[in-house]
């Protein structure tokens, strides 16, 4: 499933692509949106009901949200059967430009992340577009308990949160 979100919808395009889904994010205009979700077959996902009924109206798939909250939006996903299995899957999108996250070598980040990074991590993912060196620090640990979070919510068994190493990647 591919989806299209309108602005209102920013922080949960990010989790989407966290979680593999092929998301497209940040074009302002309405009819810009409409185009692009018919043209790629992709699913709108709004909170403005004007929008809803334009895209309904041309036959687009659409799931108008009504929560303002990353659970409540993503407890009405779940009633449109979008799954929160597995955070950075093999297939995993960039939460800053949707590109696919690969696990790269060390030696292929070095002078790329600050040096005291790169000798307490031997852990790394690199975007394929925007080229953004992705491990697992701080914020990595905070995107889990967020996990966690959405796993209750979403009713996922606590058990196929994370990877073996409880990591995101």
């Amino acid at each position: 499933m591919k989806f299209i979100a309108d602005m209102m919808l920013g922080r949960l395009a990010r989790w989407l692509r966290l979680y593999g889904y092929d998301t497209l994010y940040g074009i302002e205009e309405d009819n810009e949106i409409l185009r692009v979700a018919s043209s790629e077959n992709r699913v709108l996902l709004t909170r403005d009901s004007g929008l809803a009924k334009r895209a309904e109206k041309l036959g687009l798939k659409v799931f108008l949200l009504h929560s303002n909250s990353l659970e409540g939006q993503v407890k009405e996903l779940k009633t449109h059967g979008v799954g929160f299995k597995e955070l950075f899957p093999a297939g995993a999108r960039c939460p800053k430009c949707n590109g696919q996250i690969k696990r790269v070598e060390k030696e292929e980040v070095k002078g790329k992340v600050p040096e005291c990074v790169y000798e307490r991590y031997d852990e790394f993912y690199v975007c394929q577009n925007c080229r953004q060196v992705y491990w697992p620090g701080r914020q990595w640990r905070e995107m889990v308990k967020i996990d966690r979070k959405l796993k209750k919510i979403s009713g996922v068994d606590d058990g196929m949160q994370q990877n073996a190493h409880g990591k995101l990647l």
